[in-house]
């Protein structure tokens, strides 16, 4: 397996489940492009593969050299058939994957920050943000961490705590979700709750005075909460 047989094959595993739309949408790539690469009728180059790694958030060598060090590539002298070494191509990077994820540094905003975020369309800019934590799982790439104020969600959500909110993941009753305000541009976290036709933002704080907000024009979700951050 050649350089560019290996990136093709990275970028399969990558993709995954994914329908080719899917994941070009999410990651704003041009789909055409793609289906290009990995029907061989464009090549990925070097700087062609540089340029997916920043699209898509990823370490630097996971497509320009995947055959050095303990990359797939390498498994190629072990693994005899084409189906082995398709394997451990997934494996090796499923593995990497993972590890990038719990490793991901997140920036730390503020609620005031956080209607503003919620809308950006890049990357949080490097230096932007006082404090970066680790993401501890998978998180898309506008996730951010947000600072728990007040006791609307407690004790589920205690002041002070980090929640790990990701934009461009899909939300449904039941998740806990970030919600701004439009009119000026506040936000709060609750949960999303349905009845009937309507839904609900809910405060599951038993003692809350205002339980729920109705999810009208004058609100709109921006975030899916993802995880606590815990540190000990």
């Amino acid at each position: 397996m050649d350089i560019y047989q290996s990136r093709i094959a990275t970028l399969r595993a990558l993709i995954g489940d994914s329908s080719l739309k899917d994941f070009s949408d999410r990651h704003d790539l041009d789909a055409s492009y793609l289906s290009q690469i990995l029907n061989g009728h464009r090549n990925m180059g070097e700087r062609a593969a540089a340029n997916l790694e920043k699209k898509l958030a990823l370490l630097p060598g996971t497509l320009t050299s995947p055959g050095s060090g303990d990359t797939p590539d390498a498994a190629s002298a072990v693994f005899s058939t084409t189906a082995q070494l398709e394997m451990a191509t997934s494996t090796a990077v499923a593995d990497a994957l993972g590890r990038y994820n719990q490793q991901r540094m997140l920036p730390v905003i503020g609620e005031v920050q956080a209607g503003e975020f919620c809308e950006a369309v890049d990357n949080f800019p490097p230096g932007h943000a006082d404090e970066w934590v680790e993401a501890g799982g998978p998180a898309g790439p506008r996730a951010f961490v947000l600072v728990v104020s007040g006791f609307s969600m407690y004790p589920l959500l205690a002041p002070g705590e980090k929640v790990v909110f990701d934009p461009d993941m899909q939300w449904s009753p039941g998740n806990i979700v970030l919600a701004k305000r439009l009119s000026d541009q506040s936000v709060t976290i609750k949960r999303l709750c349905r009845d009937g036709n309507e839904y609900l933002l809910h405060a599951t704080n038993p003692d809350w005075p205002d339980k729920y907000i109705k999810l009208n024009e004058e609100w709109m979700v921006c975030a899916r909460a993802r995880r606590k951050i815990v540190e000990l």
